[in-house]
Formats: structure tokens, C-alpha cells, sequence
């Protein structure tokens, strides 16, 4: 089974999300911030990590750069959503596909399956 990271500060989008990927077959973790996702990772290596980009205490730029430089964590696929402009941040993290939000479920899960099956070819 594999296992997906969700971290968002804002609860209710967390929970929604957690149920779905749940729903798909999904075993899943949460984290509100970046700092509570870098301590989830370190008791369950993540298959995927789908985070929010502006959130309190870490935000996604941060934990994204820290998941990058750790040797343990080489290969965990990395999905961020954001309400801003996600063009912008494309061409900032070149490398890392982004949900525009509001997103909807079908658009979600594509990009999910996407970023765990381009892990699977590796």
C-alpha cells in the first residue's frame, strides 16, 4: 500500500483530502505544517508528499528544500498545491507539478497516480 504525506494548515481541506486518498486505497498521514510533516516522514517514509505551499511554522518552500538535501528521503515524489498563481511557481521549482486551488477531484487524483506511478518507473 502506498502512503501519502498530506500537509495543509487549513483543517477541513486536510481531512477532505485524507478521506479521499483514503477512500482510493491510500494509507495516509497528516501534518499541518512543514515542521509536523518533516516528524510524520521520520516515523513512515512517504511514498508522495502533496503539501500546501503557504502555510505557518514551514511552509512548502521550506519543506520541499529540506526533503530535497536529505539522503532518506531521495525518491519521495513532491506535489504542491497553492491558491496562488501555481505558473509562477512552476517556474520557480521547475521540477515539481502543482494543483491550482480550488482543484477538482479527478484533476487531484490524475495528478497523484501520475507522480506515484513516475516513482514505480524508477
Amino acid at each position: 500500500m502506498e502512503t501519502v504525506l498530506v500537509v495543509d494548515d487549513e483543517q477541513g481541506i486536510l481531512e477532505a483530502l485524507a478521506d479521499l486518498l483514503r477512500e482510493e486505497g491510500y494509507r495516509v498521514l497528516t501534518a499541518s505544517h512543514g515542521r509536523e510533516a518533516l516528524a510524520r516522514m521520520s516515523e513512515l517514509r512517504p511514498d508522495l508528499v502533496l503539501t500546501d505551499w503557504m502555510m505557518p511554522v514551514m511552509d512548502g518552500p521550506a519543506l520541499i528544500k529540506h526533503i530535497r538535501t536529505e539522503p532518506e528521503w531521495k525518491g519521495v515524489s513532491l506535489l504542491g498545491m497553492s491558491a496562488v498563481d501555481v505558473g509562477a511557481l512552476r517556474a520557480e521549482y521547475p521540477g515539481i507539478p502543482f494543483l491550482q486551488k480550488p482543484f477538482d477531484i479527478p484533476a487531484l487524483m490524475k495528478q497523484v497516480r501520475k507522480a506515484l506511478d513516475g516513482k514505480r518507473a524508477l
